[in-house]
């Protein structure tokens, strides 16, 4: 709901809702077209074993709450394991990435200022398929026109 001057709350059960992969929930709680451009935030349900590739957002700082479950993150060559209650900041233009490491599905609270760095992602949303399932070559212009950059799915 829209909050004088300019403000937007939402509550803890709404937001568009969007399955990235299977069983890989993402619900969107504010997109870019809602804070002017200044910030976007998905929660984000992942399953045991999934994650991202290596990648590079060129248009954002990243910020990832750990809600629940292990996570190794990658941020340059370094990795650590990280639990519940962690906050872990990603610098514009830095190589990083993340699994779920755990034995148990975990939460992730991601926040991207500015917003650009969450586009590609509300973007991909509107193609109402899982990123595998989207034909390769508008996923590839969705993530270069908003500055996400692939490294490798082999860290």
């Amino acid at each position: 709901m829209p909050i004088e001057p300019g403000g937007y709350a939402v509550a803890k059960n709404e937001g568009d809702a969007w399955e990235m992969e299977p069983g890989r929930l993402a619900v969107f709680k504010l997109l870019a077209t809602q804070t002017g451009g200044s910030v976007a935030v998905f929660e984000e349900t992942v399953p045991v074993g999934v994650g991202t590739p290596l990648h590079i957002h060129r248009t954002s700082d990243e910020v990832l709450y750990v809600k629940s479950g292990t996570f190794t993150f990658q941020l340059g060559n370094e990795q650590e394991q990280v639990s519940a209650g962690y906050w872990i900041f990603i610098p514009l233009g830095s190589v990083h990435g993340w699994r779920n490491s755990g034995i148990e599905e975990g939460q992730l609270l991601n926040i991207f200022t500015p917003a650009a760095g969450a586009v590609a992602f509300e973007e991909m949303r509107l193609q109402g398929k899982p990123i595998p399932d989207v034909d390769p070559s508008v996923r590839d212009k969705i993530f270069d026109r908003n500055g996400y950059e692939f490294v490798t799915w082999d860290w």
